[in-house]
């Protein structure tokens, strides 16, 4: 569970402080799921952060409702994938069932969306693309498994360290192999499918589907900024999903060629069997649209950026980023600046990020270097640092230095900049 959401200030039904069964200790309460509260914990006997969700209060005495709970607990459990959240123990305190949960730090899709609109920016296409690669990997093992999500949306998709994605929170979850008849409307409205909606008699082998549109319409809302369908009413929004189409991102978005829009509209069909059969079939659609464009657009040879970062942690989180991110992005790595200026004058990559603090060379000074080689000299240069002072500054401007972000970085930040520099290099 990540900790993006702000806590609340009540600590619900387990008091902040205790340990519970000899094990977890529990530091503070994260924010709330679809049907509980869930604490940041600690493994005192593994010595790791853990998640523990309970059961809000005002569903204890709901027979209904706890088995639904405990049901979520299981179709987590069943599931090993490394875009799942994994679920880790099953107990009870007081009367208020919870489930112990990997603890994934970081942000949600949604708050990624939210602060993307803030800044009045749309998200870059290659890392909407990185982030739904990670998301279809992990709904199709849910899907293999015989579960339905039945909530599949931003916000329940989380962002960890190395830019990983994990689906979570399987609240509403439903198995194949439950009897149509204890089936319900559940879910929210703006990723609602219109075969949910309608009740219709979905057959078993369709069922996942409802979950193919959910992820369609969040891939929709991760490239506009906005849902598909929204309407100031609940009852407005799902007429919409029943009876209009989806506008074309294309039309939103001149990056994104007719080819990817047609995709996206194919996945979010009105019914069922006009959809991609799987997650990991409307992927490999959208994966080819993005391969055909690029192919039309970039000159032959792949791009090639560099990362000199003295932190072998850090350089292995911006490695991976970087290639998870840009999918065909060639990526050198350099533990110290006169490696890194080896490697430039060898490779002649497209764009470097420059780490200000390193053995041999440090990042002013590699910088100097790079801009004094006629094979380096217009390469753009991204400096990373915690601290750069007045005249390290300075130079840093003289030389040209297309941007300086400070440390800590967020992975998704970035990805952002990175993308703006590949753009440029595209065109």
């Amino acid at each position: 569970m990540s900790d993006h959401d702000a806590a609340h200030h009540e600590s619900g039904p387990i008091p902040i402080g205790i340990t519970l069964d000899d094990t977890y200790h529990v530091r503070r309460l994260l924010g709330r799921g679809s049907m509980g509260l869930v604490y940041l914990c600690d493994d005192v006997r593994l010595e790791r952060s853990v998640a523990i969700k309970v059961l809000a209060p005002r569903y204890a005495a709901e027979a209904r409702v706890a088995h639904r709970f405990r049901r979520e607990a299981v179709a987590m459990a069943s599931v090993r994938a490394e875009n799942v959240v994994q679920i880790f123990a099953f107990g009870d305190f007081r009367g208020h069932p919870y489930f112990v949960m990997e603890y994934v730090p970081g942000y949600t899709v949604g708050s990624l969306i939210e602060a993307a609109n803030q800044r009045e920016e749309q998200l870059y296409l290659d890392v909407v693309l990185g982030i739904l690669r990670q998301a279809c990997r992990g709904l199709q093992a849910v899907h293999d498994r015989g579960i339905v999500h039945r909530d599949v949306k931003p916000p329940n998709m989380l962002i960890g360290p190395n830019f990983r994605v994990a689906i979570a929170d399987f609240g509403l979850v439903e198995t194949v192999a439950q009897p149509s008849d204890v089936r319900d409307l559940a879910g929210t409205p703006l990723y609602l499918a219109p075969e949910l909606i309608r009740r219709d008699n979905v057959p078993d082998h369709q069922l996942h589907l409802a979950d193919l549109y959910a992820l369609s319409v969040s891939t929709y809302e991760m490239l506009t900024g906005e849902p598909p369908f929204d309407a100031p009413t609940v009852g407005e929004i799902l007429q919409l999903h029943l009876h209009r189409a989806p506008p074309s991102v294309a039309e939103i978005r001149s990056d994104i060629p007719q080819s990817m829009a047609e995709v996206l509209t194919r996945a979010m069909s009105k019914a069922p069997g006009e959809r991609f059969s799987t997650c990991q079939e409307f992927m490999q659609a959208l994966d080819g649209a993005r391969q055909q464009q690029a192919m039309a657009s970039s000159r032959s040879a792949a791009v090639r950026v560099l990362v000199a970062e003295d932190d072998p942690e850090m350089r292995a989180i911006y490695s991976t980023a970087l290639t998870v991110g840009f999918p065909g992005l060639i990526v050198l790595t350099a533990d110290d600046g006169l490696a890194a200026l080896d490697l430039a004058r060898q490779s002649r990559p497209d764009l470097a990020l420059v780490d200000l603090n390193m053995p041999q060379l440090n990042g002013v000074e590699l910088a100097a270097a790079l801009r004094g080689d006629e094979r380096t000299a217009r390469m753009p240069l991204i400096v990373l640092t915690a601290h750069l002072d007045h005249d390290s500054r300075r130079v840093l401007e003289h030389l040209g230095i297309a941007q300086v972000l400070a440390k800590p970085i967020d992975v998704t930040a970035l990805l952002a900049v990175v993308g703006e520099h590949l753009q440029r290099i595209g065109q």
